[in-house]
């Protein structure tokens, strides 16, 4: 890992670690490649062809002197190692440090071996999770895959789960409408015997008139 050792006294070299003590606190420091260790989770675990899943996880540091800590980016490594070991704030001495994660690559495999490349995240520095929401092409049980890399400070890891999609739910049907009745035929009709009866009516009263004179 990427550490300012400016005043502290190196030791011997082992397998990639190199041992260094420091004299202002007293304590002996071992720097080299750490492990690592990549979770992954998608839910909901099944899902209609056409949803969306939530892909989330971590990437975390297991080096014995920070373990469980965020991994974090090549460039905040000397900022997160005095924050943990030297009770230097998070931010750096000068207020001018961002704290930034690690990238994950994550893919898709099908139960019929089809791979889809989801795409690459970066991990939040300060808290070491990552997440990304996906829409599956179709319907099939899917692994996902989370991988980092890794990188100088740590070695690499993955992770992996599984979600199914299930068909896509079944359009609603719609109701069949019957064209509107067209009552212009009828209502003609209704005027027409309106009329005759009015006719009728008036004539009869014309013919008692005339008797009656």
């Amino acid at each position: 890992m990427t550490l300012n050792v400016t005043g502290m006294t190196p030791g011997a070299v082992a397998n990639g670690y190199l041992v260094a003590s420091n004299p202002d606190d007293g304590y002996m420091y071992v720097y080299g490649k750490g492990k690592s260790v990549t979770t992954v989770t998608a839910a909901p675990k099944t899902i209609a062809k056409g949803a969306s899943v939530l892909i989330e996880g971590t990437v975390l540091d297991q080096s014995p002197a920070q373990l469980g800590t965020p991994c974090v980016s090549e460039a905040s490594m000397t900022a997160q190692m005095q924050y943990l070991h030297l009770q230097i704030i998070v931010d750096g001495v000068w207020h001018n440090e961002t704290i930034t994660g690690v990238p994950v690559s994550l893919s898709a495999i099908g139960s019929d071996g089809s791979a889809v490349d989801i795409g690459t995240v970066t991990t939040n520095g300060y808290y070491g999770t990552f997440s990304k929401e996906w829409t599956p092409p179709s319907q099939n049980t899917y692994t996902i895959l989370a991988s980092f890399g890794g990188d100088d400070s740590y070695g690499s890891s993955a992770g992996a789960t599984a979600f199914a999609v299930g068909p896509a739910p079944p359009s609603p049907e719609t109701p069949e409408t019957s064209p509107p009745t067209d009552l212009t035929p009828m209502y003609y009709a209704v005027a027409a015997a309106a009329i005759a009866m009015i006719v009728a009516v008036a004539i009869a009263t014309v013919l008692m008139l005339r008797k009656r004179a």
